[in-house]
């Protein structure tokens, strides 16, 4: 007979199962902890200090732009700038109020800052007001006892020593746009809002090389992902700086030259290209750009008819009017239409058909041969040359000097201009070129389009002795080597003979305005392009609205005995190249070789100084 389990004997089987199930509890738990504390630490430590420490992008510091000098065009200014930390203060606009009895702070720019704070339950500190001057600085340093949550931070700012006098050349830079974050990629530099890239000029062009690599920084945050303290910081590799070939001297002189003048004009290295000045006025002020442009002046900027937007000395495209003509002279000696000493006689106009063409001068010339048609700039002459080559030679010889197609200078915005013939007005108005198209190109009028530095590589093609130099803003101490255009050196002379007697012979369109320091002698070629028809001829420009008078030309190249120089100017509705480009051009040759030569050169008159910068609203 089998004896019942006692209550001992049940208790005791009860605690080993319990027991069991406990030791294998325990044992789980203990390999758990230790698979966590030893065998994954370093994975768990990792992400807890993740959630500890914020990693975040640092905006590089821009590299500078230099002349050629080592002066700065665009460097980078301390951009003090006030932030609000909303997770410290509980009234906003109580502490805002305040700060508007120490700051200037508009009420639009408190009720933002407010409608900022409201908006989540946690904010990030928020931007009240940036570029604070030192002014602003010692009055803010007694308030901030009072209100802790107001801070200052230190960031950069891109700004343009030479303000409007460079703008177009230097461009400048501005917050990253949707579509520019698209191009950017994956590019995480993009985000950061305080990051600006170049939007026009050589800020945009040499973007890549100016812009630098981010650096990281280190911040402790709390639980609700707000910045605590800063921990570390890697710093980004700045920008490259770059030395242009401009001379900042010549850049500003020149763009004060022009005064009030719609006008654009160029100088330059005939044997390496090397941009010395390259201006467009009016301008606009780059640092408003940088700092955030106001309404009212963007307004104004669109609202002036004399477009300061717009780089005229590349993107202005005009009928090089009389400047053409030392490509013709090139193009009838080369295609043996006529040699240096042929002759041609001006009665006042040229027949073609039943149709007049008018020469400048309606009593006539006389006769005239390449040297005193140059001089004189005798329509009748060239009409006849364009008569005798017709447009294919014509157009062969101004793609050669460089008409018709970028320059290959690089800056963004650049035109073509154009350099029209058969194929290209079948293409454009599915018409036949006609000879009354012929000879209008023939006087640098008609289809033809030039920009001021299409028209500056002309004339440096021709003075350096028929070499393709192409123009260059980045400054190298290779010597570039250039191909012969296959121009002739006794017809190069032949038009440059005839230049010579523009400016230093008496009769020549420009004599009046010549260099007269031998040194530094200029020779040159006056032009005039026409607006509008006139329904008198010789009707005085200035009778008319600014609107309808002629644009005026002037081209040269400096010093005649040994040339190193190339300039082209337009002043838009100047009236006459004579009498509004010439003496900008003599001024700026002789600007830049007193320059070379350790001398003072031409002043401004006091009326052009303007050495304070222009504060915009």
């Amino acid at each position: 007979m089998t004896q019942a389990p006692t209550f001992k004997h049940m208790f005791t089987r009860r605690a080993v199962v319990f027991g069991a199930v406990n030791f294998v509890a325990l044992s789980v738990l203990l390999g758990r902890l230790y698979n966590l504390q030893f065998m994954r630490a370093q994975e768990y430590r990792m992400l807890a200090e993740g959630n500890r420490v914020k990693l975040q992008l640092v905006a590089p510091v821009r590299g500078l732009l230099l002349d050629r000098n080592g002066v700065p065009m665009a460097n980078n200014q301390k951009n003090f700038r006030l932030f609000l930390d909303t997770e410290v203060t509980k009234n906003a606009r109580k502490v805002l109020s305040a700060l508007a009895s120490v700051l200037t702070i508009s009420d639009e720019r408190i009720e933002e800052v407010v409608d900022q704070a409201k908006s989540a339950r946690y904010v990030p500190p928020i931007l009240i007001k940036e570029h604070l001057t030192w002014d602003e600085l010692a009055q803010f340093e007694f308030f901030r006892l009072s209100y802790p949550e107001v801070f200052v931070d230190v960031g950069q700012v891109r700004y343009y020593p030479f303000n409007e006098r460079a703008s177009h050349l230097i461009g400048y830079v501005g917050a990253v746009t949707e579509s520019e974050q698209k191009e950017m990629g994956e590019e995480q530099l993009a985000r950061l809002p305080d990051f600006k890239i170049g939007k026009s000029g050589i800020e945009k062009m040499l973007e890549s090389e100016i812009r630098g690599t981010a650096g990281v920084k280190q911040t402790e945050v709390n639980v609700h992902g707000l910045a605590v303290r800063e921990l570390g910081r890697k710093e980004g590799k700045s920008g490259k700086d770059v030395h242009l070939t401009v001379d900042s001297k010549l850049q500003e002189y020149t763009a004060a030259r022009f005064g009030q003048e719609s006008a654009a004009g160029v100088v330059m290295n005939i044997h390496n290209g090397d941009i010395l000045a390259l201006a467009s006025m009016p301008g606009y002020n780059p640092n408003s750009f940088s700092k955030g442009i106001t309404a009212k002046y963007w307004g104004e900027l669109q609202a002036n008819t004399r477009n300061p937007l717009m780089n005229k000395a590349i993107s202005g495209q005009y009928p090089p009017g009389s400047t053409f003509k030392l490509s013709m002279g090139l193009a009838a000696l080369e295609n043996k239409v006529i040699n240096p000493e042929s002759r041609v006689f001006c009665n006042g106009h040229f027949m073609l058909g039943n149709h007049q063409f008018t020469c400048w001068k309606p009593e006539g010339h006389g006769s005239m041969n390449l040297h005193s048609a140059i001089a004189q700039s005798c329509d009748v002459f060239f009409y006849t040359m364009a008569e005798r080559l017709g447009i294919n030679h014509m157009a062969s010889m101004a793609r050669k000097l460089g008409l018709g197609k970028n320059t290959g200078l690089g800056l963004p915005g650049e035109k073509p201009g154009i350099v029209p013939d058969d194929d290209w007005k079948h293409a454009r108005y599915g018409q036949s070129w006609q000879g009354g198209d012929t000879i209008n190109v023939g006087i640098g009028q008609g289809y033809i389009l030039t920009t001021p530095l299409q028209l500056a590589v002309m004339v440096a093609r021709i003075a350096n002795g028929g070499f393709a130099v192409t123009p260059r803003l980045v400054a190298s101490d290779i010597a570039p080597e250039f191909k012969s255009i296959g121009v002739s050196d006794e017809h190069l002379a032949a038009v440059q003979d005839g230049m010579n007697a523009v400016t230093n012979i008496p009769g020549g369109t420009a004599y009046g305005h010549r260099i007269t320091d031998e040194r530094f002698a200029m020779a040159g070629k006056t032009g005039t392009s026409q607006v509008r028809k006139l329904i008198r001829h010789g009707m005085d420009q200035n009778s008319l609205p600014w609107e309808d008078r002629h644009h005026a030309w002037f081209v040269a190249y400096a010093p005649v005995a040994a040339p190193k120089y190339a300039a082209a100017v337009i002043v838009e509705h100047g009236g006459g190249g004579a009498s509004a480009a010439a003496p900008v051009v003599s001024d700026m040759l002789l600007k830049i070789q007193s320059i070379d030569a350790g001398e003072p050169g031409p002043q401004l008159p006091e009326m052009l100084k303007n050495t304070d910068e222009e504060q915009i609203d």
